[in-house]
């Protein structure tokens, strides 16, 4: 029986395909998925200082001791080390120096402290965990029945925490989640079950927590597959949401206003999308540009860069690729989107020197050179309706936290969602700051302060630093946002 589609909502789907054919799609078994467990020997150590952390999608970056930014996803089963304990992104603060271990692909399997097991930490991940149910990858499905390998970065406190509760007869609530272990809504889009078989697995590896369950249910949702994610509560844990702007979804919550934290289905649908696109579909060719049509959502490769050149005349210019330092010649397409501090703009009128978001598309040599959107990040921070909250101030830089705006709960109320991720900002003495629409000093700014702000683009020897800050930003939100 096929019960709510937690994995599925075409009502998100931004192409024109024919629903059945989506529904033939998502009911493809999935194959060929790798669900190994990596050596923790063959990741690279690397130490660095933590600089940002997304908490929602599990991502950041660290500054290694030479200076170079690197940027980090996670894989389901990676996690954080602080204290020397099992940690949530949102656990360890910004600044902490540690050994990220980096896996050959680029994502981050886990942190290093050399600190012995904090207990506060281990019960401060273990409520963290309880809220939002135990995670795991489902190993095969047969009749009513879901076999889940779950994760830990320790396996002995895992046991220790949860073995209980991991056994014969035991129910449990099974939800389907996404790689970034974000649920839908677990009291709808998820099965209540009663745990049949309980298998202990090697832990050389790391990831995994040793337990293998097989859980009987009555109904088979579409994302119970093979290699697929999902969350369990365990006996006697509420099965609530995850908190507004975490949950994929937002039962109860006005409409969310951050397309980045939305489910996106480029990422999540990929067979959806006949090209590829920056979440998925390496293997297929980009979007080609036609006259007069628009190109559709998701069909853009997005590229951040300081813009060096102008010309307004030829609708030209040039930007330097962030990081890489590349120089790309680009041609603006007719009538461009062009977004400065929040408003539409002219092309001769966006400052040179400050990082910008470039959408762009190939060329008849393939080459990314023809753009139909620049933002900067002041716009890009405001489309999203975001802001950021001053946590601490150090003698260059600035420590931040992010939120949402004011949202009403589910009794009409307004509530503020617990912040989304932190990052540093770096100044310098030439960051002008501005408090209704007057300047003023860096010496004014305080912590609890919040901003939006325009930097320039990390090159090589050369970090990014906050060219102009915004004081006194309230929580008013643009009736439409964009991505």
């Amino acid at each position: 029986m096929l019960h709510r589609r937690a994995s599925f909502q075409i009502h998100q789907t931004y192409l024109a395909v024919p629903f059945i054919y989506c529904l033939l799609l998502l009911s493809l078994p999935l194959c060929a998925i790798d669900l190994s467990f990596p050596n923790l020997a063959d990741a690279k150590r690397i130490h660095g200082e933590l600089v940002s952390a997304d908490f929602v999608h599990r991502s950041g970056q660290f500054r290694a001791e030479k200076g170079e930014l690197i940027d980090f996803t996670m894989p389901p089963y990676a996690i954080m080390k602080y204290r020397g304990a099992d940690a949530d992104l949102r656990d360890v603060p910004l600044g902490s120096k540690m050994d990220f271990l980096m896996l050959p692909d680029g994502k981050l399997l886990t942190t290093g402290d050399s600190q012995k097991p904090d207990p506060e930490q281990q019960k401060k991940f273990r409520e963290f965990t309880e809220k939002r149910g135990v995670a795991g990858w489902i190993d095969k499905t047969e009749a009513k029945t879901v076999t889940v390998t779950l994760f830990s970065g320790d396996p002995t406190f895992y046991e220790s925490a949860y073995g209980e509760l991991l056994a014969k007869g035991k129910t449990t609530k099974l939800c389907v989640a996404n790689d970034e272990l974000r649920t839908w809504n677990p009291g709808v889009d998820g099965e209540s079950g009663t745990i049949l078989d309980v298998k202990k697995r090697p832990t050389e590896r790391f990831g995994t927590s040793g337990y293998q369950i097989t859980v009987g249910v009555t109904n088979m949702l579409e994302g119970f597959r093979r290699g697929r994610v999902v969350r369990m509560f365990l006996a006697g844990w509420k099965v609530q949401d995850q908190f507004y702007g975490e949950s994929l979804m937002g039962y109860g919550f006005a409409r969310m206003l951050n397309q980045e934290l939305i489910e996106n289905v480029a990422k999540e649908y990929p067979d959806q999308f006949p090209f590829r696109t920056d979440y998925s579909n390496a293997h297929l060719p980009w979007y080609q540009l036609k006259d007069d049509v628009k190109p559709p959502l998701f069909s853009e490769h997005i590229v951040r860069g300081e813009l060096i050149k102008v010309e307004a005349a030829t609708s030209t210019g040039q930007f330097r690729t962030e990081r890489t330092g590349e120089i790309v010649n680009f041609t603006l397409i007719p009538k461009p989107t062009l977004k400065h501090l929040g408003k539409d703009t002219q092309f001769a009128m966006l400052p040179l020197g400050q990082r910008y978001r470039f959408h762009c598309f190939q060329d008849a040599k393939s080459q990314f050179s023809c753009v139909t959107f620049i933002s900067d990040e002041f716009s890009h921070i405001t489309a999203n309706a975001t802001t950021a909250r001053i946590v601490s101030i150090h003698s260059d830089k600035l420590y931040l936290a992010w939120m949402l705006p004011l949202v009403k709960d589910y009794n009409g109320d307004m509530q503020r969602a617990p912040d989304i991720a932190h990052s540093e900002l770096r100044i310098s003495q030439a960051t002008r700051v501005w408090k209704d629409k007057q300047p003023i000093k860096l010496t004014e700014l305080k912590p609890g302060d919040s901003l939006r702000f325009n930097v320039t683009s990390e090159q090589s020897g050369r970090p990014s630093v906050c060219t102009d800050l915004w004081l006194s930003i309230d929580d008013t939100v643009p009736k439409k946002s964009a991505r």
